[in-house]
């Protein structure tokens, strides 16, 4: 869902107990409204709009946007993680603020709990916050606020807890500066009762194994399909959250080869990644932040086929899986590890991880990824168009570039540095597409028509290339063995 259609799904909607619209901004309201949403069952705020529908926008967004997250921080307690963002309409701008239910009910706004009945935010009734009172309690019986009792401080990674203060602090996501790295973890409800939570293992531990063993993550390639018996690549990450985050993004470096393709308009090679990066690492922190891991048996495994990618995690969905593909509400499955992932800046806008996901998918030429689940078990794929394993390896582009010039140096002494170049340009235009037919190359490269042919024959000649196909209208070029022996490609 493009950035158009999700505003316009807003747009549209009237108030309802997750939603609502001011035309200006309030800060009475503002308080009111997402108090009342982190007592339910989260919400969104849309300012910006009339009760029509009709957008005026707001002037100084970015400004604000920082005013607004700073007065929720001191205005709203506890502290809650609270997505404000400024969203572009036509040429207008908006501001969306957007929360999860809160972990930590009741929350208190200028000093009253307030309650969604219905469309309207209202003070909570002595029910009402005993009802909440009492889901607060049933809240610290979750796995994840469960005492890691045998934990010590000297079994955190301290600098990761640094690090994350330090980014919580620069991005005004935190309503506590202390510089005590216990009060900070007593303030996020990772340091209770004189012991660290099972969250904190997850997100701190140097080896988070040691002492939850389902927090292992598995990364595999496996370029012979779901039939082979041997991995080209097989890894076991013991890391806590973020050392494995680096991991897994270190994993993709290696193993998704880059695409290489030419500009319409000029000759200059444009390098992209087999699967959009983003929608990978959004993919990959849902996983994490959403799996299951109260049970010894539960895992995450990230397995890379030659055409696809599958990521497996223990848990279960909140909504049904079309659902997923609309404006829907976050619900963590894990809200204290949800959170430190909000403070590190790796949840920008909440709720909407999958929508992102599909939208590069779709911006990047690819098939929509397809969520599955089956007996406690979620798997996310992704499609790509290219086959990894025909993907160029083994050595830097630079040695690349030198190779080629170095062949056609070979075949072709009496053409001039300028012709060389351009049938350089042509014949990585080939490696990157091949399959394709002379028009094709004309656009990739620029080179004109008349030329593309005579370049194209004399790298036939040189045995780089070679056309195959019944005709000149359905078949295309490919890279011969020869060329592959000569670059190192696979």
């Amino acid at each position: 869902m493009g950035t158009n259609k999700f505003i316009n799904n807003l747009l549209d909607r009237s108030r309802d107990s997750n939603f609502d619209y001011s035309m200006l901004l309030d800060y009475e309201i503002l308080g009111r409204t997402i108090c009342a949403f982190l007592n339910g069952t989260g919400g969104q705020l849309l300012i910006g709009r009339d009760d029509k529908g009709e957008v005026f926008g707001i002037d100084n967004a970015e400004q604000l946007k920082k005013e607004i997250e700073t007065y929720l921080l001191e205005n709203i307690v506890p502290e809650a993680p609270i997505s404000v963002s400024v969203e572009g309409y036509k040429k207008c701008s908006l501001l969306l603020v957007r929360v999860w239910a809160g972990n930590n009910q009741p929350y208190v706004y200028d000093g009253a709990i307030y309650y969604r009945q219905d469309a309207i935010s209202v003070r909570a009734s002595s029910e009402q916050i005993s009802d909440l009172i009492h889901k607060r309690s049933e809240s610290e019986l979750h796995w994840e606020r469960q005492l890691a009792i045998s934990v010590n401080l000297e079994d955190l990674d301290i600098s990761q807890i640094k690090k994350t203060m330090q980014v919580a602090i620069e991005n005004n996501r935190t309503g506590t500066e202390s510089e005590d790295i216990v009060d900070f973890l007593s303030y996020y409800g990772l340091y209770r009762n004189s012991h660290f939570t099972n969250a904190a293992v997850v997100l701190f531990a140097y080896n988070p194994a040691k002492f939850i063993p389902q927090v292992r993550t598995r990364v595999s390639l496996l370029l012979g399909g779901k039939t082979a018996t041997i991995y080209d690549d097989d890894r076991l990450l013991e890391g806590n959250l973020f050392q494995n985050i680096d991991d897994i993004n270190s994993f993709f470096d290696k193993h998704l080869n880059q695409i290489r393709r030419f500009d319409d308009k000029d000759w200059n090679r444009i390098d992209s990644s087999v699967y959009p990066i983003s929608a990978l690492r959004e993919g990959v922190m849902n996983a994490l932040i959403h799996r299951d891991y109260s049970h010894s048996s539960d895992s995450l495994s990230i397995i890379i086929y030659d055409r696809s990618i599958e990521i497996i995690n223990s848990g279960k969905l909140p909504y049904k899986v079309a659902e997923l593909k609309k404006n829907h509400l976050s619900l963590p499955k894990n809200p204290d590890i949800a959170h430190i992932a909000f403070l590190r800046g790796y949840i920008e806008k909440i709720g909407r991880g999958t929508l992102k996901i599909i939208d590069a998918c779709e911006n990047a030429g690819l098939k929509s990824p397809v969520w599955a689940i089956n007996d406690g078990i979620v798997k996310l794929t992704f499609y790509s168009n290219v086959s990894i394993d025909r993907a160029i390896d083994g050595t830097t582009d630079r040695a690349i570039d030198r190779a080629i010039d170095r062949a056609i140096d070979g075949t072709t002494d009496r053409a001039t540095d300028s012709v060389k170049s351009k049938m350089a340009l042509l014949l990585k235009a080939v490696i990157a597409n091949e399959g394709k037919r002379n028009d094709y190359y004309v656009k990739a490269t620029g080179i004109p028509i008349g030329s593309i042919g005579r370049y194209l024959k004399t790298l036939k000649d040189a045995e780089f290339i070679v056309f195959d196909g019944e005709s000149t209208k359905t078949g295309g070029y490919y890279v011969t063995g020869k060329l592959k022996d000569i670059l190192n490609i696979k």
